[in-house]
């Protein structure tokens, strides 16, 4: 009983609002992770192509 020996608390308890679990992952930074996964297979393609047509023009240069 102790809000009857203070009259100055109010018997009303404040109920906070149900917290959110925390994210492993930011939204920001799960954004970024999928397009970096989907950069990387394009940019190995475009190396790969660039590969190949230097590996071709060494070869027409040494007459094959």
């Amino acid at each position: 009983m102790e809000n009857e020996k203070n009259p100055d608390r109010s018997n009303i308890h404040f109920i906070a609002p149900p917290e959110r679990p925390k994210r492993l992952v930011s939204r920001t930074r799960l954004v970024m992770g999928l397009l970096l996964i989907a950069a990387i297979p394009i940019f190995i393609s475009l190396a790969n192509k660039a590969v190949h047509e230097n590996a071709e023009a060494i070869q027409r240069t040494f007459g094959r």
